[in-house]
């Protein structure tokens, strides 16, 4: 018997059950001939074939003959064994009952012969893979580059090759990765890896095995040249990443390289509904790529989504020609990508939408490129020609131009009503009920009812999610039988449905959040020219509160421009807060929401609640540089934590936990970012205690003559003799004056050093931040009238802080300093106020036999009846006066009343006082620069 038969009969599992050799689970064994610890033998069942890997032996590889000459000892004897083993009819030998050999996919090569001393390719690369996936679990250089192109180390098959691959291999090994190109000798004759400092991607033939590898560095661009950024083996392109096309493939999408390969996989949403397949470059379509798409019975379509440029619109003609060579008649696709842009850098510079949004709008190659391979066809990409001045231009059939689908094969949706879109064609007319949810895009769950046309009374109509092969299959059956129909025609309508819903739900999400974003205003050069004149104003701050009482804002002038400038700070990196405290019905939302109108659109953000959910949800940059207005903090009581936070850093984050594709929890993190200006309004001043001390506090005017004002305000108001035009355009010269303010200039105050705050202030700290930022913000606000300076350092815009800045943040600041210092909220200390009125009034009514109030007492009854205040509400208030020593109970019982004295007569004039130290400070400053003049 011949050599080459009893090869071709002889299984190396018949050769170990012989000799008593029992394979593991990963078809390894201790190697007969070195003292092996650890099994270091490979089988590979498939082309009876071994290998021993270690380096510290020297039995190399063989087939199932050389195994029994290695065993025996001598050639001939091995021979003879080989042949006895194999039954004299050419079939093999019954062999012991042992368990029969597992494949292992990673070490199993083409069947064939190779020559004494090269291990099989696929051993090789094998070797390869295992080194090379382990190494770049350990890199972080490596992980670090995946990442900067946009791609998840965890989600991506891939190796690393380090600068010692190869080094420790046998003999045997190296010999054979040198004659692959894994290895290379240096110029010194040593031996190194081919591929160092490379990610390795690993291309596959049809069995799953790795049959060749692409490189790419991860070095950086100025250690290196082009040419080697990109690595292959010796020889020919094998194999193709990331695999062999599944067999029931019905959509192909081809990329240029394997870089955009591995970007597409990383979008769940494009390859549940399709596969990739890379090419190795626009000329990279090889052997392996044709017998691929020849076998995809079931092929409908194949797209091709190159490069934007000249080499990526060229290839699509190109590669199409192949295809309709291979499968004629295929549908051919080609995505416009823009221009410059590529599928990795598509993917780090926009959301995974860009490529479901561009897939959707992808058009028809030119179906007659195949007959008119000599000519030089003109190809439309993008809305350019590329090679033809004239775009659009006709080849072949006159009735098809490139880009431009027939609209009778593609059919129409109708959005008009988007509780019932139409879809019609010219075979069908379906119709989704109750429109489409835009918010998921990983399914189009719809109510769909079809009909054939011409055929009104017969329809099928069902749940179905669009994007379920299963829902799909079992709606289009239905209906077929339902309507008599083909399934095939069925299919086709209802993947064009598809298409034009996608694209259809895609633009809505962009409508939606253009709605969120809410329109710049642009000025007419009246508008401007006017808003300009006030900002250059020698009595800005004068005019501006003008403007404001012109806007309808009665009695709280004061109050009114101080919140005004607080808003203003919403262009600085770190803006001010402001609490507005009143009692229901005293107008402090009346207050906040005037001044909120002189804000502009773009920049004021109004809300009556606010969940911390949604505030964690909220569009990047929805926060950046506005106000966000809130008419009640009670509303906002469940995001209260985050935003105290948002107040003080500008930025929040928490974690969530989601899902991957494999349904693995990941964690996501979620940002919001600043700056923002908070503004609130409440009547609990106690339970907004932490939000207070990060704010500007502002108290309405409560008082009978401030109310008369207002009613008298809205009595004119109903009558007819207020101009509202008048008031429009008052708040519209605010907004535009705003919109001139230029905000990357900064503010320097000259004079910070020497400002002090009263020492009973509560808070020092941030109260001092505050009031320095009040005086940047009055500066800012002046910028059209100051000298920009610029910081030699750090080349900074600047203007300066003038002592007129300080004066006026000092008249704006007095009130909310003194709130500040008071050991009493504003509600106590307004009824304590009251109570010394009261005992004042009595002391000089001599209704108590004394004249001096010191002396006066009073009852808790007679207070409960001139201020018709709720018992509870009344001992709330003498309790916490009582606690803190500002009165005290002198006698009575519950029966004739409880007796009380007012203890603390000059401690609120005294820390009034204490404000005048801003007006010591300014006037010092000022007889300062009087003596440099």
């Amino acid at each position: 018997m011949e050599i080459h038969e009893i090869k071709s009969r002889l299984t190396i599992g018949q050769v170990l059950a012989h000799y008593g050799f029992t394979p593991d689970k990963n078809n390894r064994l201790k190697c007969p001939w070195h003292d092996d610890k650890t099994p270091s033998l490979q089988i590979f069942p498939k082309t009876n074939s071994w290998t021993c890997f270690s380096s510290n032996c020297h039995a190399g590889s063989g087939d199932a003959i050389e195994f029994c000459v290695k065993v025996e000892g001598d050639k001939h004897k091995g021979i003879l064994v080989a042949q006895s083993l194999v039954s004299p009819g050419g079939s093999p030998a019954p062999t012991t009952n042992q368990p029969p050999i597992q494949e292992h996919p990673l070490r199993e090569h083409p069947l064939g012969e190779h020559p004494l001393g090269e291990l099989p390719r696929i051993a090789v690369l094998s070797k390869v893979v295992h080194e090379s996936q382990a190494s770049f679990k350990r890199t972080a250089k490596a992980k670090g580059y995946l990442q900067s192109r946009g791609l998840d180390p965890a989600r991506t098959d891939i190796g690393y090759v380090g600068a010692e691959m190869g080094k420790s291999w046998n003999e045997s090994l190296q010999q054979s990765a040198l004659q692959l190109g894994i290895l290379k000798k240096s110029g010194k004759g040593a031996l190194q890896p081919k591929f160092k400092y490379c990610l390795v991607f690993f291309m596959k033939n049809v069995k799953g095995q790795v049959v060749g590898l692409y490189g790419r560095s991860v070095e950086e661009k100025s250690t290196l040249k082009d040419s080697i950024r990109h690595l292959y083996l010796n020889g020919k392109h094998q194999g193709l990443y990331p695999c062999w096309p599944d067999s029931k493939t019905t959509k192909l999408i081809l990329t240029e390289s394997i870089i955009d390969a591995a970007t597409l996989l990383s979008q769940p949403g494009i390859i549940k509904q399709h596969t990739v397949l890379a090419l190795y470059g626009t000329n990279g379509f090889t052997p392996d790529h044709t017998e691929a798409v020849s076998q995809l019975q079931e092929l409908q379509e194949v797209i091709l989504f190159f490069d934007g440029d000249p080499g990526g619109r060229g290839a699509i003609e190109k590669i199409a020609v192949k295809l309709r060579g291979i499968k004629p008649g295929i549908k051919l696709t080609y995505v416009e990508t823009p221009e410059g842009e590529d599928i990795n850098s598509l993917h780090q510079g926009h959301t995974a939408e860009i490529f479901t949004h561009l897939l959707a709008g992808r058009n028809p190659v030119n179906p007659t490129a195949e007959t008119n391979q000599n000519q030089s066809l003109p190809r439309s990409i993008g809305g350019k020609s590329i090679d033809s001045p004239q775009v659009g231009a006709k080849v072949g059939n006159p009735d098809q131009s490139i880009g431009k689908p027939e609209t009778s094969s593609t059919g129409n949706l109708n959005t008009s009503n988007s509780d019932k879109l139409v879809y019609t064609n010219q075979w069908l007319t379906a119709s989704v009920w109750g429109g489409i949810d835009i918010s998921q895009l990983h399914r189009l769950k719809i109510n769909l009812h079809v009909q054939l046309n011409g055929n009104e009374y017969r329809y099928y109509q069902d749940d179905i999610n669009l994007y379920s092969n299963s829902q799909l299959v079992r709606y289009i059956n239905g209906a077929s039988e339902e309507l008599e129909c083909s399934s095939t025609l069925l299919k086709q309508g209802l993947q064009q449905l598809k298409t034009q819903i996608e694209t259809y739900r895609l633009q809505q999400r962009e409508n939606r959040q253009k709605a969120l974003k809410p329109k710049v205003y642009q000025m007419t050069a009246q508008e401007e020219k006017e808003a300009l004149a006030l900002l250059r104003s020698k009595h800005l701050v004068k005019k501006t509160m003008e403007a404001i009482t012109g806007t309808g804002l009665v009695g709280e002038a004061r109050n009114g421009l101080l919140l005004f400038f607080l808003y203003l700070t919403r262009l600085f990196e770190e803006p001010l807060h402001a609490i507005i405290f009143g009692k229901s019905g005293s107008g402090k939302t009346y207050l906040q929401t005037k001044i909120s109108d002189c804000l502009p659109e773009e920049s004021v953000r109004n809300i009556t609640s606010l969940s911390e959910n949604v505030l964690y949800y909220s569009p990047k940059g929805f926060w950046q540089h506005v106000v966000l207005v809130i008419e009640d903090l009670d509303g906002v009581y469940q995001a209260l934590l985050a935003l105290r936070e948002l107040m003080s850093k500008q930025s929040i984050t928490k974690y969530t936990t989601d899902k991957d594709a494999k349904g693995n929890n990941i964690q996501k993190a979620l940002t919001v970012e600043g700056p923002v200006s908070v503004s609130g309004a409440t009547t609990k001043e106690s339970i907004y205690e932490d939000n207070a001390n990060r704010s500007f506090l502002l108290y309405v005017d409560e008082s009978t003559g401030h109310l008369e004002a207002v009613m008298a305000h809205q009595r004119k108001a109903r009558a007819g003799l207020l101009n509202p035009e008048s008031e429009r355009e008052s708040k519209q010269l605010l907004k535009n004056a705003q919109r001139l303010l230029d905000k990357r200039i900064r503010v320097y105050n000259p004079f910070a050093l020497q400002l002090k705050l009263p020492q009973a202030i509560f808070k020092p700290l941030r109260t001092n931040e505050h009031y320095l930022k009040l005086i940047d913000v009055i500066a800012f606000y002046h910028q059209k009238q100051r000298t920009v300076k610029t910081n030699a350092q750090t080349g900074e815009r600047y203007i300066e802080v003038t002592l007129k800045d300080i004066e006026i943040a000092n008249s704006l600041v007095k009130e909310s300093l003194l709130r500040k210092s008071d050991e009493l909220n504003g509600e106590l200390r307004q009824f304590f106020e009251y109570l010394k009125d009261y005992v004042s009034r009595k002391a000089a009514s001599n209704e108590s036999g004394n004249n001096e109030a010191y002396d006066v007492c009073f009852y808790a009854k007679d207070i409960r009846k001139e201020r018709r205040l709720h018992p509870m509400k009344l001992a709330r208030y003498l309790s916490g006066l009582e606690r803190r020593g500002y009165i005290k109970w002198t006698g009575g019982s519950k029966r004739t009343g409880y007796e009380y004295q007012v203890t603390a007569w000059e401690e609120y004039e005294q820390l009034r006082a204490g404000m005048h130290l801003l007006d010591k400070v300014l006037d010092g400053l000022k007889a300062g620069e009087t003596a440099k003049t």
